[in-house]
């Protein structure tokens, strides 16, 4: 969804998305991809990071 909305995707996030194995967590991923300016931006809730 990010490269098809011709975001760029860092390789540290790229890892981040490619090794998560949270199914509910890429849900929620793939849900916001749609909306995000940036795709740092899939990671954070609200003003805070969202760690895994």
């Amino acid at each position: 969804m990010l490269e098809v909305r011709l975001l760029s995707i860092s390789d540290v996030v790229r890892e981040r998305i490619t090794t998560c194995t949270d199914h509910a967590r890429l849900d929620d991923w793939l849900d916001r991809a749609g909306t995000v300016e940036r795709a740092e931006d899939l990671f954070r809730a609200g003003a805070e990071l969202d760690q895994e």
